[in-house]
């Protein structure tokens, strides 16, 4: 079976990066969702929880901004 993708290289940069990003971004957002329903009790947690789940979103962002900007590279590259 052939896919569209170009396997990802293990030892660039950008992919090591990447991970860390979504590995901190999953940890961020459940900790966030564990603020929002109070089962990590916070004052005022729904506001917290939002803001923290908010936080995880900005970094999901920064990973994908560095996907693309890598395939934006690519294409670049091959012209």
């Amino acid at each position: 079976m052939r896919t569209h993708r170009k396997p990802e290289k293990i030892h660039d940069i950008n992919f090591k990066i990447r991970q860390v990003l979504n590995i901190l971004f999953m940890l961020v957002a459940i900790v966030g969702c564990l603020v929002y329903v109070d089962v990590i009790p916070t004052d005022n947690g729904e506001m917290k929880g939002a803001i923290i789940v908010i936080i995880a979103v900005m970094i999901k962002m920064a990973e994908c901004m560095i996907r693309l900007l890598k395939k934006n590279d690519d294409t670049e590259d091959e012209e």
